[in-house]
């Protein structure tokens, strides 16, 4: 309970700075042709038009949002884009054991009018990563088991309809979802194919939500900053009934100084799970763009006691600063992130650290080492250290 209210105070104090400083910033452009010697070295790599693909439109979980507006305004046609991430990781002991995991998603999607959005995503992917050498409930690499999880065949990862009505106010989307695209968000850390890595800075570990599954989600928004948002997802996908068992999530969000350098946003979300005796949890999230350069994140999500018993996890808290910056038109980006998740039937936490850099080769190629510790809840060789690479395409 005391890092609860220590990760409260956080929450308020970076949030209230911005009206201390009362000033904005602007992005500069990156769009202009690189003819830098780098790109010369590089050859490969070297495109006449480097304009650079934004985090939010090359990741796996974001890029739909980033591209809805452009699909809109082409009603009727279909279109296609992706992305494509492969990394290798190792445990740094004395017999080196490396393990790659690799996906690759296609995602296709069209309009019907300037309110409706029909979007699938394709999955193929293979390997388990280092998750398969560790036992631990943090999830080295979330990247992991992705499409059939031997890379032998294609999956279909999502399919769902979007509906918007009354301006954008009120959205309705049904389908096959994945749940954690529309709750937990967070701006900064949750997505595994651009940023941080470890399964635990990509979603809060309380939140008992297993395989994509039909489901539907209703959300609306006032003034552009304040939303409420429910969801209901077969908790099951195996169960004959679609009408019985259904995992419920009810979220609620604020977010301040749109579009400028200190951009935040909040969130609070509760979750129900059927299969658990409809025992509950809850959640908080928060992010922070500092001086359009640096950022701050955290979470803190908390089980009843029974859902506890069911899934395993009782609390976990994390938080994490970020840096970026272009330099000679390429993005260059910085993580540090740390991460505590109490087991119910252990008393010592997890502990998870991760550190990382993001370098652009081009508008399509990003490369990223990556550091993790991790101390798991095992009383014997609980402590490794990590070492890995992720190459993400996106097109």
């Amino acid at each position: 309970m005391q890092k609860f209210y220590i990760l409260t105070t956080f929450i308020f104090l970076f949030f209230t700075s911005p009206l201390l400083a009362g000033a904005t910033f602007v992005q500069q452009d990156t769009t202009h042709t690189d003819t830098t010697l780098v790109d010369q070295f590089l050859g490969l790599f070297q495109e006449s038009d480097l304009d650079r693909i934004p985090e939010i439109k090359r990741s796996r979980r974001q890029q739909v949002d980033a591209l809805l507006k452009s699909i809109l305004e082409e009603p009727g046609k279909l279109q296609f884009s992706g992305v494509a991430t492969a990394s290798l990781q190792a445990p740094l002991e004395n017999e080196t054991v490396w393990k790659g995991v690799g996906t690759f998603d296609i995602f296709a999607f069209v309009s019907f009018g300037p309110s409706a959005l029909l979007f699938f995503d394709l999955e193929a992917g293979g390997g388990q990563g280092p998750d398969a050498l560790i036992p631990n409930v943090s999830v080295l690499n979330a990247d992991a088991g992705g499409g059939d999880g031997i890379g032998e065949n294609l999956i279909v990862l999502e399919a769902w309809t979007e509906f918007k009505m009354l301006k954008d106010i009120f959205t309705v989307t049904f389908g096959k979802l994945d749940p954690t695209n529309y709750f937990d968000n967070n701006l900064h850390a949750n997505d595994e194919t651009s940023q941080f890595i470890s399964g635990v800075f990509v979603n809060n570990p309380v939140l008992p939500v297993g395989v994509n599954s039909p489901g539907i989600r209703f959300r609306t928004t006032f003034v552009k900053r304040f939303y409420i948002q429910y969801g209901h997802f077969m908790a099951n996908p195996q169960e004959e009934n679609i009408m019985k068992n259904h995992l419920k999530l009810l979220e609620t969000g604020i977010k301040l100084f749109a579009e400028s350098g200190w951009e935040a946003n909040f969130r609070v979300f509760g979750h129900e799970q059927p299969l658990a005796g409809d025992s509950r949890g809850f959640g908080i999230s928060f992010d922070q763009l500092i001086a359009n350069h640096f950022t701050i994140f955290g979470r803190y999500g908390s089980n009843s006691k029974e859902l506890a018993q069911w899934q395993g996890i009782k609390n976990a808290w994390s938080g994490g600063i970020g840096f970026r910056q272009h330099i000679m038109n390429r993005e260059l980006k910085i993580g540090l992130a740390y991460a505590e998740t109490q087991i119910t039937t252990y008393e010592q936490p997890e502990q998870m650290t991760e550190f990382y850099f993001s370098t652009q080769l081009n508008r399509w190629v990003f490369i990223s080492p990556h550091v993790q510790w991790i101390k798991t809840w095992r009383s014997e060789d609980s402590e490794h250290f990590l070492a890995g690479l992720r190459i993400n395409l996106s097109y």
